[in-house]
């Protein structure tokens, strides 16, 4: 019998085929590793640690070719924490990534359901996270500008094609809540974003590329999980920011990254918070296994004080799908900060200060927070 049913469900499947060419591929990142951290509220720290390079992953892609140039495509793509076996962003089953849409080789991509804005798409490959440095090297305690990625709910998002090396997009998130269709503190925010972006190539992978983008984020303020971090943390009823991006290469093996924040966030309690952010990088390979990369940042957030961030970090690819890596942050607090709060080594939402957090954190208890790392990653 259950030959039959086998037998049935490939047969269904050949003929499927038959009608359009289609596929659905599986993929995903799996990265652990240990965290060392000099001061976290007021002791070291030593965890194994997952997500360290990149947060563990894995999703369906899929496309059917409908022809004439055009496609229906979807993904699904979850997160997960790998030493709890747990689902990330509130335990949703795909917590990173649920759209479906249609993209055309003339009039572009045009997507709806659950993805990520255009700073995270377009910016964040700059970074010196994505380049050689962990996650613990994103912008304040909070991921104020979104770099360190906050998906859109109820999102719709078109997407040019690329001509002459420039793609441009916009995205619309609704609130779907009767009556606050600019949102509300307790429910769905409403999220504006656009970009624009060029490579040569059409590509990241580029001699130089650089990006543009735009995004705003009103209501949420109230609901921890619904806003964006930086919202919940300061209790702001509408924010936005503006990120840049470039890279340019000035040897096959040798190349420099940079990216430029600003960050304004409004009707909340401390008033208008204004931050920026200026990050600066570089990383040499030494041939196809090992890269080597240094960086550093300044974060002035003004009122709430400013950080300087130090980052390193040595990678070695064992494989195409597997690397091992060593990475280093040290951050340092100053002008009116007295307590160093690194990203990740606090629970996400905290805010600076002694003790210093909306929902609890571990800041050091000194201006410096040193966060030094080991781990493997592989990709499928």
């Amino acid at each position: 019998m259950k030959k039959k049913v086998l037998a049935g469900a490939i047969a269904a499947a050949i003929a499927g085929g038959a009608h359009a060419q289609s596929s659905v591929t599986l993929y995903g990142i799996i990265s652990d590793g240990l965290t060392y951290v000099n001061n976290a509220g007021g002791h070291s720290l030593v965890k194994l640690d997952d997500g360290i390079n990149q947060a563990s992953r894995w999703g369906l892609r899929g496309v059917e070719d409908l022809g004439g140039g055009l496609k229906t495509i979807f993904t699904l793509e979850n997160g997960f924490s790998l030493n709890t076996g747990t689902a990330s962003h509130g335990g949703a089953l795909f917590g990173r990534r649920a759209f479906v849409g249609l993209q055309s080789t003339t009039f572009g991509t045009l997507i709806a359901g659950y993805d990520y804005d255009f700073i995270y798409d377009y910016v964040s490959y700059y970074t010196n996270v994505s380049q050689f440095a962990p996650s613990y090297a994103f912008h304040g305690a909070y991921d104020i500008d979104r770099l360190a990625g906050e998906p859109v709910s109820n999102m719709v998002r078109y997407e040019t094609p690329t001509w002459h090396g420039v793609t441009a997009g916009v995205m619309y998130g609704f609130s779907n809540i009767p009556g606050a269709f600019a949102g509300t503190p307790t429910g769905n925010p409403r999220v504006i974003s656009a970009g624009v972006k060029f490579s040569p190539t059409g590509t990241f992978n580029a001699p130089y590329s650089g990006s543009l983008t735009y995004t705003k984020t009103q209501g949420g303020n109230a609901a921890r999980g619904v806003g964006t971090m930086a919202q919940v943390a300061l209790n702001a009823q509408s924010i936005y920011t503006i990120a840049a991006g470039g890279m340019y290469s000035l040897t096959d093996a040798w190349s420099i990254n940079g990216v430029y924040t600003y960050t304004n966030a409004s009707q909340s309690p401390r008033g208008v918070v204004n931050v920026s952010a200026y990050e600066l990088g570089t990383s040499y390979r030494f041939g196809p296994a090992l890269t080597l990369g240094g960086g550093f940042t300044y974060v002035d957030q003004h009122k709430l004080g400013k950080y300087d961030l130090y980052t390193a970090g040595v990678d070695y690819r064992l494989s195409k799908r597997t690397d091992v890596y060593v990475f280093g942050v040290l951050q340092h607090a100053f002008a009116g900060q007295k307590f160093a709060d690194n990203f990740l080594v606090s629970t996400p939402y905290s805010v600076p200060g002694p003790g210093g957090s909306l929902f609890g954190n571990n800041a050091s208890t000194t201006a410096n927070q040193l966060a030094v790392q080991v781990g493997i990653r592989h990709l499928f």
